[in-house]
């Protein structure tokens, strides 16, 4: 199911945490032209070798300023930062080591200097078509500002998939009411609603519906014109979950339904012929959280062409001990000055303030009942694009 998205050209203003689809070649070289990387004054080496401390400033030259004025033997060029360096100057002598006469000369001061010094060679950075940017690769601010640099005025990226957002439940009000003691508030709406503005993805559709069927189905086929489609809650095992069947009868193929993680195990994906995937995410805030971080944005990853491994190994610093025989994923946590990440308990998959501060997501993983002090552990990073780039 997973396969590379289309591609668009979007401004480079409006491309930030986009992701970079083509590679970038140089369209020249860079620098551009011999730089001056110091103010001071533009020499010959020869002339310096062959004795000369004194030199004849022949003209000035400001950065953005192009001069036809030859520089004969013994002279100089008073030259500022960013400057193009004519040739045959091929050495840059700073400020700091000169004294500027009142004859019109720069006397040089210092005792020794070398061929180039403080002169950006033209080239030394990229060569003409030399590849520049590789991709994929995350559109973030000092790539901005190379993409401009290398006259990319119009970005081609990646254009993320449509999104389709339903929310299931007889017990879910919106967050602007007032929930009786038997209701709760939609906050999984919401949470999916940041996930998704943190990917870029656009949303085209975002309804709530009930538990009745006819709803349902309705409100899922409506999220099915979209081409992700994100469906919290309705997908368990309960006499009011039909989230599953309503999906088979609208021609959506289930690739698996269930998995054996804690929390998150109802989790259903499906696709529809036309190659649009269906993520059924459990209803409890954590599972809802957990299953769009490992495995919406694990299929987004794919999508976009990433390959590297997204969980990275670190320390947790105080032992964590579990009696399921299945994968566990648990919020972790980062404190100043220190180098692993800790954890604390929490209230179940229905505990609204589980993820609340935390840096990532710990992997306890199946066979192993005993995580000890200061071992090794899974983290995966809840910024989406860590470590692949």
């Amino acid at each position: 199911m997973v396969k590379l998205l289309p591609t668009e050209r979007i401004p480079l203003a409006q491309s930030l945490n986009r992701v970079l689809a083509h590679p970038i070649f140089a369209d020249r070289d860079y620098p551009p032209f011999n730089r001056a990387a110091m103010d001071g004054i533009a020499i010959r080496i020869d002339d310096w070798n062959n004795g000369i401390r004194e030199f004849p400033i022949r003209t000035t030259i400001f950065a953005g300023m192009e001069t036809s004025t030859a520089l004969a033997t013994g002279e100089c060029y008073k030259i500022m930062t960013g400057a193009a360096c004519p040739i045959p100057a091929d050495t840059i002598i700073r400020k700091e080591d000169l004294t500027f006469t009142p004859n019109g000369t720069a006397l040089i001061r210092c005792e020794s200097i070398s061929r180039g010094q403080h002169l950006a060679q033209r080239g030394e950075d990229l060569k003409k078509n030399e590849l520049a940017v590789t991709t994929p690769r995350v559109c973030d601010i000092s790539l901005i500002g190379t993409l401009a640099a290398l006259g990319v005025h119009q970005a081609p990226v990646y254009k993320m998939p449509t999104v389709g957002i339903v929310t299931t439940g007889n017990e879910v009000v919106d967050i602007d009411q007032q929930p009786e003691h038997f209701q709760i508030r939609n906050s999984n709406q919401y949470l999916l609603r940041a996930l998704c503005e943190q990917w870029q993805l656009p949303i085209r559709s975002c309804q709530h519906v009930s538990d009745k069927p006819k709803a349902l189905s309705a409100a899922l086929k409506q999220a099915t014109q979209q081409q992700l489609i994100l469906i919290n809650g309705g997908v368990s095992a309960g006499d009011a979950d039909h989230v599953p069947q309503i999906l088979r009868e609208l021609g959506v193929e289930i690739l698996f339904h269930k998995v054996s993680i804690k929390p998150g195990k109802p989790l259903l994906v499906g696709c529809l012929p036309e190659g649009k995937i269906i993520f059924a995410l459990p209803g409890n805030p954590l599972s809802c959280f957990m299953t769009f971080k490992l495995f919406v944005e694990e299929y987004l990853h794919g999508c976009l062409g990433f390959t590297n491994e997204r969980f990275q190994t670190s320390t947790l610093m105080i032992p964590r001990f579990k009696k399921s025989s299945l994968d566990e994923f648990f919020p972790v946590f980062r404190h100043a000055g220190e180098y692993g990440y800790t954890w604390k308990p929490h209230h179940g998959s229905g505990d609204i303030t589980a993820t609340v501060g935390c840096d990532g997501i710990g992997w306890h993983v199946h066979n192993k009942h005993v995580i000890a002090e200061n071992d090794s552990i899974p983290v995966l990073s809840l910024h989406p694009f860590f470590n692949i780039i």
